[in-house]
């Protein structure tokens, strides 16, 4: 009895990690690789990477339509960009997700030895099992919009910059040169949040500017546009995975067992998974390619253009039409699908939203 009463307690052990399985006590997500205590500050220094970014294109592109049709080879070495339109908005997400596991392992098992004869016996095997999973995921969706701008901040440091500033700069950049070294950490004691940084050398706002770079070259370098490759959106997803766990086994040979053992497991896996999506013009025309909605035509002239003119009804008297010649009002705001073609969406395109990362 001793013996049954020791494999019960080492199943009760087991038994009592998996009883933790339940929708009444819960794991927060925020307890992993990222604390509750760091998302605030984790979360202003992915605001403050991605409008640095922002504002850096932008300026480059400025400097480029000053001198790409002069010299266009060098207006794309010295300023290549990623075309991020202001009017749209950008999003990032993160998720924390955090896997517990634990129960009784295949090593468990019970073989109990009953002599029959001095020549024979026989051997009652049990190897019971059981396990639990649970997951508990959490995400987060923010909108920044793509025209952001760094803001001034000219007060006096305080004591936790990264509490009390919400400001990523002390100082706004005067000009391009300037912009570029914020964004390349030249001038850390102007920084009023921790960088993120990308293969322990490069901020990820100067990251970001080097892919912009990349995507650029089958759009603005030197070629004919009806070979040009537009690009749309920049999507960037980064994951870290963290697994740890213990195991235990308890053994016992006489006799009569050969063996009686209990395994037992417990292992918890932390997930965070950081997304930013960053789009240009034609964001909405890529997603809608994706299932086949979207178009795309030669561009027609303004309406009310002499190419393009507005014609009222004729009215019930018979008395010609009436051309309305002259341009439509201009807002600003830039087409939808680039410079050179006027593309359309054929059909809506599906929204979907965030979706937990499948269990790894």
């Amino acid at each position: 009895m001793g013996i049954f009463s020791r494999a019960a307690a080492g199943i009760g052990i087991c038994l009592a990690v998996s009883g933790c399985t339940s929708l009444y006590h819960i794991h927060d997500p925020q307890t992993g690789v990222i604390t509750a205590g760091e998302l605030p500050y984790f979360l202003k220094s992915i605001r403050c990477e991605v409008v640095t970014f922002y504002q850096l294109e932008r300026e480059r592109r400025k400097e480029y339509l000053k001198i790409y049709k002069r010299r266009p080879e060098e207006a794309f070495d010295r300023y290549a960009h990623f075309d991020i339109d202001p009017f749209l908005y950008g999003t990032f997400f993160l998720e924390l997700k955090v896997t517990d596991t634990g129960g009784l392992g295949s090593g468990t098992a019970f073989d109990y030895k009953r002599i029959l004869s001095v020549s024979s016996n026989d051997v009652t095997h049990v190897g019971p099992t059981a396990s639990a999973q649970d997951t508990y995921d959490l995400i987060w969706s923010f909108l920044m919009k793509q025209n952001a701008q760094l803001a001034s901040n000219t007060a006096p440091a305080p004591a936790d910059p990264a509490r009390y500033e919400r400001g990523c700069y002390r100082g706004a950049p005067a000009d391009l040169i300037e912009l570029e070294g914020l964004a390349e950490h030249k001038y850390p004691e102007r920084a009023a949040y921790k960088r993120i940084i990308v293969d322990a050398s490069k901020p990820l706002a100067a990251w970001l500017r080097d892919n912009a770079i990349l995507i650029a070259a089958n759009n603005l370098t030197p070629a004919m546009p009806s070979e040009s490759a537009e690009p749309a959106q920049m999507t960037y997803t980064f994951s870290v995975q963290v697994t740890g766990g213990v195991e235990a086994k308890y053994s016992l040979t006489s006799s009569r067992w050969t063996p009686a053992s209990v395994q037992a497991s417990a292992s918890a896996q932390q997930f965070s998974n950081l997304g930013i999506y960053i789009n240009g013009p034609n964001a909405v025309l890529a997603n809608g390619a994706k299932s086949g909605s979207a178009g795309y035509a030669d561009k027609t002239p303004p309406l009310g253009s002499k190419d393009n003119p507005i014609y009222t009804a004729p009215s019930p008297g018979g008395e010609k039409s009436q051309e309305f010649q002259g341009g439509a009002g201009s807002t600003g705001r830039r087409t939808g699908a680039g410079p050179r073609t006027n593309g359309f969406i054929v059909a809506p395109v599906p929204v979907f939203p965030p979706t937990p990362t499948p269990t790894q």
